[in-house]
């Protein structure tokens, strides 16, 4: 009885296991292809206070932050509100997400640091 139970049982598996197997997987391949949450919501780098950035006039762009940075030359997006390079006046420097900084100080200088969409996240001084 207890052998006959135990088959039965061994064979139920091996039947579920096939029918859970897909060309040899056992799960489908899913390919996953650019963000997975491309309209998440920026993650700003820490809190910006615009009296932190006073010296390198970057008060004026506090309200910039999760915007959208447009290139120089670059046609803007149809909707939606961003920040276009032309309105920045030297020295500044932008730097895109996993970009490697120098540690040259320039106390005049905004940094203006964007993510993978190319949202402004960051603004410091230096």
């Amino acid at each position: 009885m207890k052998r006959t139970v135990l088959a039965g049982f061994g064979a139920v598996m091996v039947f579920a296991l096939a029918a859970c197997s897909h060309n040899g997987r056992t799960f489908p391949n899913f390919e996953f292809t650019g963000e997975i949450f491309p309209d998440a919501p920026p993650v700003l780098r820490q809190p910006v206070l615009p009296e932190m950035l006073i010296n390198c006039r970057g008060h004026v762009f506090v309200p910039a932050l999760g915007m959208k940075f447009v290139e120089r030359g670059v046609e803007p997006p149809k909707d939606g509100q961003y920040l276009r390079e032309e309105s920045l006046t030297p020295p500044y420097r932008i730097i895109p997400s996993g970009a490697a900084v120098s540690f040259e100080q320039n106390p005049a200088r905004l940094n203006i640091e964007l993510d993978r969409q190319t949202r402004v996240i960051g603004l410091y001084c230096g």
